[in-house]
């Protein structure tokens, strides 16, 4: 089974291993031809009349302020995109992630789409919840992701599960805005360094964004990039040193910073993660770091497609409705700081174990007996709570054999963390 993401920056087809392919969310049209993908991404600057890339961000049915190739519509270009991908390998049993900003009509429509371009979609899932599926992370989670007109950023809550609680923009436009800053940047270097102008023709200013998502994985390294750029029979050379584009970017990273700040409640208690495509922006991971006391962290390209794969059954659902997914197992809860050992010792009998913000009482102590609970294996001996397997660590050490359970420990186990609480009795 494979996956396809949908990003008008790239829509991508993969398993949990590799990317089969990628189709960036362009069109290009002249006269009855069609390109689409990176065909069409490579015209955009050189032809931009004859290109269109709002077709997935506006994705509807209403008609075009003018015909383009055979297309009438966006959901048209949509369409013809799939089919492209379908044709290209998309012909296996598919999982379809989605980010939030889809609206319900939106995803009403891609569905159909899907059908229509034969492809076999057998589940629909929530990108940012599949990706934070893959890594251990806090009670409150922020992901953020970049596509082509668009910044947007989804807040999950973590126990066992993920769950999506909302999600919003914070910045338009997207990769297109930091494509443009980094553009004249670059030309100015060219410019200044061997007197070359590459945005002074169409073809020379298209052969520099062509080259823009390579040379930006460069920076990203935090190395000094030699850029070099043909222009007819000769070829021009210019170098920048590694956060020479950082200064351009300054103003949206402070943005983005700001929107994820203002979305946090508790640094201590939040996990901010990026995807590929944000944490490939130079300076964004350093601005929001200094603005929220928390390091991003990144994700790999393959994340998302990992997190649908390993809940594949969680996912895939019978018949043409499919539901969208918004919540999934959690991998695990990182660690929070331990509560000291003296505190512990004070502290009042447990009665809960808390996941998330969901507490669930422990066993009656009145009984002995073994029970399960939340992954664990609990065993109540002459009125106390022990531990008799499921965890994998107390507090950040490996467990003693059968321990008793103590108000304030933290339990981590294949399902996620849990913290031993008391909760007072109100009628008493």
């Amino acid at each position: 089974m494979r996956v396809l993401e949908f990003n008008d920056a790239a829509l991508t087809l993969a398993d949990a291993e590799r990317v089969h392919a990628t189709s960036p969310g362009f069109a290009f049209a002249e006269g009855r031809r069609l390109l689409l993908g990176e065909a069409a991404r490579q015209q955009f600057r050189a032809q931009p009349r004859k290109t269109r890339f709002r077709y997935w961000y506006q994705l509807d049915q209403a008609p075009l302020d003018s015909p383009f190739g055979e297309a009438r519509s966006h959901a048209d270009l949509a369409w013809a995109q799939l089919s492209a991908l379908q044709a290209a390998g998309a012909d296996g049993k598919l999982l379809l992630i989605v980010p939030s900003s889809f609206d319900s009509a939106q995803l009403s429509l891609l569905l159909a789409l899907a059908r229509a371009a034969k492809l076999d979609a057998v589940g629909l899932v929530d990108a940012a919840v599949a990706a934070a599926s893959t890594v251990d992370v806090m009670p409150t989670v922020l992901h953020l992701d970049v596509q082509l007109h668009r910044w947007w950023l989804t807040r999950m809550r973590a126990g066992t599960e993920i769950d999506r609680s909302g999600g919003e923009d914070l910045s338009k436009p997207g990769l297109l805005a930091v494509w443009d800053a980094c553009a004249g940047v670059i030309a100015e270097a060219f410019v200044r360094q061997t007197r070359f102008d590459p945005l002074h023709s169409a073809a020379t200013e298209q052969a520099l964004y062509d080259r823009l998502p390579n040379w930006l994985a460069q920076f990203g390294r935090g190395v000094a990039v030699t850029l070099e750029l043909p222009a007819g029979l000769r070829s021009h050379r210019a170098s920048l040193p590694a956060d020479a584009l950082n200064g351009a970017l300054a103003a949206l990273s402070g943005l983005l910073a700001s929107g994820v700040a203002a979305a946090m409640t508790d640094a201590a208690r939040t996990t901010v993660l990026l995807s590929a495509r944000a944490a490939a922006v130079p300076g964004l991971a350093e601005a929001i770091a200094a603005a929220c006391g928390v390091r991003p962290q990144p994700l790999d390209a393959l994340a998302p497609a990992r997190g649908a794969l390993r809940h594949a059954e969680r996912i895939r659902a019978d018949g043409e409705a499919l539901p969208f997914v918004t919540r999934l197992p959690a991998q695990g809860l990182a660690l929070v700081e331990a509560i000291p050992a003296a505190a512990l010792a004070s502290a009042p009998e447990p009665t809960h174990l808390l996941s998330g913000d969901i507490a669930s009482p422990l066993p009656s102590r009145a009984i002995n007996g073994e029970t399960g609970l939340l992954g664990l294996r609990l065993r109540v001996d002459n009125g106390r709570h022990r531990l008799v397997g499921g965890a994998l660590r107390i507090d950040g050490q490996l467990p003693a054999d059968a321990p008793l359970l103590a108000t304030g420990q933290l339990i981590e186990t294949a399902l996620g963390a849990l913290r031993v609480i008391h909760v007072r009795d109100r009628s008493a």
